[in-house]
């Protein structure tokens, strides 16, 4: 009778663990993975902790959303640009997008480190998800790694830091108030989703007429989004 001895990791490596479930994304080289949950404190070796994956992947990062917010916001400026790209990959919204993907359940670190100090998991988490979509880079190029923020940092979250950059209703009521314009009404026409998340879809009416329409988590949203419609409307016709 032969016995066939296979490999310890086999089926390890044969079916995806359960944060790469989470995250969307196989590793070809499971190592990659292993070492961008890996802190300092653990790691046998300097090269052997997330590091040096953490300062690659905050590069990828900012070129990702560097990237979106040019092509989606053509109209805003440099400085505007920067902003809103700030809001998106600071520590505060890498570490809640951290707690999503729970890497702290994944995080191979020394015991001696107090994770329940929110200062410190606040930065380790952070650090680590910079490490995760670095590693991801090298694993799987750039569209790997670009559809890992797409999905958890930009999206659901642009939206509130781009339009927190740019008042558009108080640029709609000024324009209104400064051409003789009827001031604008805003209107909830439909709220969508469960009751914990719901979206609200907003109309702004001038002169009883529908001048715009927004869509977003909380009633400011909506608002914004939808005077952002109905003062380029107003601008582009007064150009004509």
């Amino acid at each position: 009778m032969i016995i066939l001895r296979l490999p310890f990791n086999i089926f390890s490596q044969k079916f995806p663990s359960a944060l790469e479930k989470l995250v969307g994304y196989r590793f070809k080289n499971r190592r990659l993975l292993d070492i961008a949950l890996t802190h300092r404190s653990a790691a046998d070796t300097q090269t052997d902790s997330y590091e040096r994956l953490e300062f690659l992947g905050d590069s990828v990062l900012n070129l990702v959303v560097s990237e979106y917010l040019y092509k989606h916001f053509p109209d805003q400026s440099e400085g505007l640009l920067t902003k809103t790209r700030s809001m998106l990959v600071n520590a505060d919204t890498l570490h809640s997008v951290a707690l999503t993907l729970k890497l702290n359940d994944f995080l191979n670190i020394d015991k001696s480190i107090n994770l329940d100090q929110v200062s410190t998991q606040r930065n380790l988490l952070s650090c680590t998800l910079e490490a995760l979509i670095g590693a991801i880079y090298l694993d799987g190029g750039l569209s790997a790694a670009n559809s890992l923020v797409q999905r958890f940092i930009i999206s659901g979250k642009i939206q509130t830091a781009a339009l927190s950059q740019y008042n558009y209703k108080g640029q709609l009521l000024e324009y209104c108030q400064k051409n003789g314009i009827e001031m604008p009404e805003f209107r909830i026409e439909k709220v969508e989703g469960p009751d914990h998340a719901p979206q609200y879809i907003i109309a702004v009416y001038i002169n009883n007429e529908k001048r715009g329409i927004g869509k977003g988590a909380t009633k400011r949203l909506a608002e914004q989004q939808a005077s952002k419609k109905a003062y380029k409307a107003l601008v582009f016709m007064e150009k004509d």
